[in-house]
């Protein structure tokens, strides 16, 4: 017993003497804890609906009333289905209503008018909120409040909802899943095989490669070139997989997939190489790995809607490279959105490049300051 008590003092003096692991232990929990509390909501309040009222009365006003207040949707008028489709694609909207010209006649001869819906079907869980939102205007308030005429037995329903899932069109939650899983599985590489400079510095063999007339650029990029071509490797078996078993379809260009994916990496790569000069120990590199992988699985719009997160809370999404490579990868595979339409995301990943590299290499020379 007398052993085992001083080998526990000891390893409480090694804690001890690390004051930023013990900052890590002890903030980590609390900071996740507070930040999930917030941020993992499956319900999106006030979705926004891109409205096509070709008719223009009463009766179409009454339609986007219903849908601002028992649907609890916000309305946003458009011009032409394709406007409509513009905005599903681009994710502004998950849903868009096309009101036809004639319903007020109709409504007048006791027929039923065909309203065409769209839905965004890239998340599901999204997508049937909206379809549940919608439903107010097939319900039986919906055909006494379209009554023309008050003496008479309403239709019900008046309007016929004739539904367009886009993109996802059987709802299906691989498709949702598959494209994120492959950027968690590179990050997963990336971050956890990166911390090649803490074991230089723990080995400490670091001066030696100083001492040689490598760069210090050099010297970080020699370090990180071979994980990102094993993360390069496991991207691409990653989409075979998810190709050939899945069945994941690559609507967009292979090419500027990619693009993205180098994007992504070097940009990860940067990323663990600032979290090797922030570290002393493997361990203190695993808990910054952890305290970015786990909100990057949680806020980047992987499994939650980022819509649904708090607004004083949406900046720590923003500022994650897994929220647009989520963003940008859904959009390739599930839309063959327009690159142009991405460079928002493709630009962003390039800039995390830039900015960890520059903070890596300024880090890199205080240290050995």
């Amino acid at each position: 017993m007398r052993a085992l008590r001083a080998m526990i003092r000891k390893e409480f003096t090694h804690i001890r003497r690390d004051p930023q692991l013990i900052g890590f232990v002890l903030a980590l929990p609390v900071l996740l804890l507070i930040l999930f509390g917030y941020a993992l909501r499956l319900k999106i309040d006030h979705l926004q609906v891109a409205v096509w009222d070709q008719d223009q009365n009463f009766f179409s006003a009454t339609v986007k009333d219903r849908l601002r207040q028992a649907g609890d949707l916000y309305v946003v008028e458009v011009q032409s289905e394709q406007a409509i489709r513009d905005k599903l694609r681009s994710g502004e909207a998950p849903l868009g209503l096309v009101i036809p010209k004639g319903f007020a006649e109709r409504l007048a001869d006791g027929q039923q008018t065909e309203f065409p819906l769209f839905v965004d079907g890239t998340m599901p869980t999204l997508a049937q909120g909206a379809l549940y939102g919608a439903r107010v205007l097939t319900s039986e308030d919906a055909a006494r409040e379209l009554q023309v005429n008050e003496d008479a037995k309403p239709l019900t329903p008046p309007i016929k909802i004739d539904q367009h899932i886009l993109y996802n069109p059987d709802l299906r939650d691989s498709d949702f899943f598959l494209p994120g899983t492959i950027g968690i599985v590179i990050m997963l590489v990336v971050l956890t095989l990166s911390a090649g400079l803490v074991r230089e510095k723990e080995q400490q063999t670091i001066e030696q490669l100083l001492a040689t007339p490598i760069s210090r650029f050099a010297l970080i990029a020699g370090k990180m070139i071979p994980y990102g071509m094993i993360a390069a490797l496991d991207f691409v078996v990653a989409v075979v997989i998810a190709d050939l078993v899945f069945h994941l379809p690559f609507r967009g260009s292979l090419v500027s997939i990619g693009v993205l994916a180098v994007l992504f990496i070097l940009a990860l790569l940067a990323l663990g190489a600032l979290i090797s000069t922030l570290s002393q120990t493997q361990l203190q590199a695993n808990f910054m790995a952890v305290f970015i992988i786990v909100p990057s699985v949680l806020m980047s719009g992987f499994v939650f809607p980022i819509e649904a997160m708090p607004f004083w809370l949406r900046p720590v999404a923003w500022a994650l490279p897994m929220t647009y490579f989520v963003e940008a990868i859904r959009g390739l595979t599930l839309k063959a959105t327009p690159v142009l339409e991405l460079q928002r995301d493709f630009l962003a990943l390039a800039g995390f490049m830039v900015v960890f590299t520059l903070l890596s290499l300024t880090r890199f020379r205080k240290t050995l300051a």
